[in-house]
């Protein structure tokens, strides 16, 4: 048995030593059946990168992706609480914590949202498996009062057929850029030159549109009606142009049956896309046809409403569209351009800037989404 061994052994041997000698002898067939063989199975040492070790904790890498304003443990719930900005809802934190952790490899064991914490705006928890194996039991709470920078936008407009020195000297102490809604007939020429003077601002064509309020008293302001022809106001809304050639938008003024009129809507829609325009629907009807009508049309309709003394005190309206912001994530405040209005607007800035709404001009909000 122990020679049978040893013949196998010194056999093995052999062939061991004749292979390193035809290999030694014959380098280049060798090289070549070495290259066939990483072809086949796929492998090829040099086109292999190599892979970067992750230093970063999963749960820290986490962190920085949710934005955390604090992290803290809870001994009596035994789970890690985290403090969000105010912004977002939790609902959107949660999707957003979902997806990073299924991308990098983590596992969600549970997410349950809590309707009752007398610390926060809204909360939830978070039960998450680390691709290394380790638990994370995480409370995530949205802050009551600490807003996130740049989590909603507003809109501040103002509605004008004139203008004083007193007024302009206002409109250029703004430190935010506005909308100005200037009809662009029927008002005085030195009007127009009058808004060369104001900075910071973006022009909206503020057309009169069809109305059971119009009579031939509105006729200077050449509004748009069902009875003209499509040719007819794209010809007014180039005019008005003209006019106005920075205008950035179309604004209704009136208009209450315009916006139910679909006919009528596609005539102003045409030419408001020809001159890359969005349009404005301020007219506060019910049952207008704005959204429906649009989709045809490669431009943006937005609905808004403007400030209605017959609904509310301007300075409810103000705290309206104010708390409208971060709870719907942007706000349109339409007001008439007045001293006594600007000054009620006087703090504006800063009352937004505290929760995490920035000023922005109409073309800015309308394309943020």
């Amino acid at each position: 048995m122990i020679k049978l061994k040893h013949i196998v052994a010194l056999f093995l041997a052999s062939g061991i030593f004749a292979g390193l000698s035809y290999f030694l002898n014959n380098q280049d067939k060798a090289q070549l059946i070495l290259e066939k063989i990483e072809e086949t199975t796929g492998i090829q040492e040099s086109k292999v990168a190599p892979t970067e070790k992750d230093t970063v904790n999963f749960a820290q890498r986490l962190q920085d992706e949710m934005k955390i304003i604090s992290s803290s443990f809870s001994k009596r719930s035994k789970r890690t609480i985290w403090t969000l900005a105010r912004g977002k809802t939790i609902v959107v934190y949660l999707l957003q914590a979902q997806k990073f952790i299924q991308a990098h490899g983590g596992t969600i064991l549970s997410m349950e949202e809590l309707s009752e914490n007398p610390n926060a705006y809204q909360s939830a928890w978070v039960d998450v498996l680390t691709p290394q194996g380790d638990s994370l039991h995480l409370t995530l709470q949205v802050s009551e009062n600490i807003f996130m920078k740049n989590a909603s936008l507003m809109s501040v407009v103002f509605q004008t057929t004139s203008l004083t020195p007193e007024i302009i000297a206002k409109l250029n102490n703004l430190d935010y850029p506005f909308d100005m809604l200037i009809p662009p007939f029927g008002v005085d020429e030195k009007f127009y030159k009058s808004l060369d003077k104001i900075r910071n601002k973006e022009i909206v064509l503020w057309l009169a549109m069809e109305s059971t309020k119009l009579n031939k008293v509105h006729n200077k302001l050449r509004p748009l009606r069902i009875h003209h022809t499509a040719e007819q106001i794209e010809e007014t809304i180039n005019k008005a142009k003209e006019v106005l050639p920075s205008a950035a938008g179309i604004a209704t003024r009136y208009g209450e049956q315009a916006v139910k009129h679909k006919q009528l809507l596609q005539a102003i829609l045409k030419p408001a896309e020809k001159n890359d325009m969005w349009f404005m629907d301020l007219s506060m009807e019910d049952r207008t046809v704005v959204p429906q009508t649009c989709k045809d049309f490669k431009l943006v309709c937005k609905i808004a409403f403007p400030y209605n003394p017959e609904n509310s005190s301007i300075e409810d309206y103000i705290h309206q569209k104010l708390r409208e912001a971060p709870k719907s994530g942007t706000s349109i405040m339409i007001i008439p351009l007045t001293e006594q209005n600007l000054s009620k607007i006087e703090d504006i800035a800063a009352k937004t800037a505290k929760q995490g709404t920035t000023l922005v001009d109409l073309s800015t909000l309308f394309n943020s989404k």
